[in-house]
């Protein structure tokens, strides 16, 4: 067996307290990174996931950052980098998800999914950037969504931003190219609580995705996918096909 693919790197994963968050930076420290995690309501996660992460010999930086507030999110990354002495890849994984009917749409809705869902990745995205340059380059990997590939009426907000990550996603690929890869997954439904058996039947693979299985598609566009850039990673057991 190989040693660790992500050995000597440094990592930072936005929203690391809960979640597929929780669930990066478990896998990401496994595979030999140090790791940056911010949290706005989660910081008792995102503290025992450093804890985790020094436990296996990492380094390990946790800070408060609140995506509603695009800036918060480029300052996080600053002081990632100042404390762990760099950045080599970014999981832009911090989002808002609301079911909200149409009729009930608000501007502040919209706001709240265009801040959190785009402009935070971007300007983490941008802030990181300078940094991964300094090291010779890096990887960034946006965390969209099934939801950004085809339409769910009753979630317009979160469609829309999610969608608007995606063309993100290639614009930032070349601006960066070719030093850093940016690329995206777009998870479908994983690991739901208490998801309805109709919702099972409409995926083509006939069951719910998992955590660990968006954690490793991520894994491969930050560790293995090095001629992979502005490309969705879809990880949806065939959902967008249906």
């Amino acid at each position: 067996m190989g040693g660790p693919r992500l050995g000597g790197r440094i990592a930072v994963i936005t929203g690391g307290g809960r979640g597929l968050g929780r669930a990066l930076a478990r896998a990401l420290a496994e595979e030999g990174a140090d790791v940056a995690l911010s949290y706005r309501d989660s910081r008792r996660g995102a503290e025992e996931e450093a804890d985790a992460a020094r436990r296996l010999g990492r380094r390990a930086f946790t800070g408060p950052a609140d995506a509603r507030i695009p800036g918060e999110m480029a300052a996080f990354v600053n002081e990632a980098a100042a404390a762990l002495g760099g950045i080599d890849l970014l999981v832009n994984n911090v989002g808002v998800f609301r079911r909200m009917p149409l009729e009930e749409l608000t501007e502040e809705a919209l706001d709240e999914a265009f801040d959190v869902n785009v402009k935070a990745a971007v300007v983490a995205s941008r802030a990181a950037a300078a940094h991964m340059r300094r090291r010779g380059g890096g990887a960034i990997v946006n965390v969209a969504s099934l939801g950004g590939l085809r339409p769910w009426p009753s979630h317009l907000p979160y469609c829309a931003s999610k969608a608007a990550l995606v063309m993100a996603t290639r614009c930032l690929a070349l601006a960066f190219a070719p030093q850093i890869r940016v690329n995206a997954v777009a998870p479908g439904v994983l690991d739901p609580p208490g998801a309805e058996e109709p919702v099972r039947r409409r995926i083509p693979a006939g069951r719910f995705g998992t955590h660990a299985e968006a954690v490793e598609a991520v894994l491969f566009l930050l560790a293995g996918g090095g001629y992979t850039t502005g490309e969705v990673l879809r990880v949806d057991g065939g959902r967008a096909l249906a």
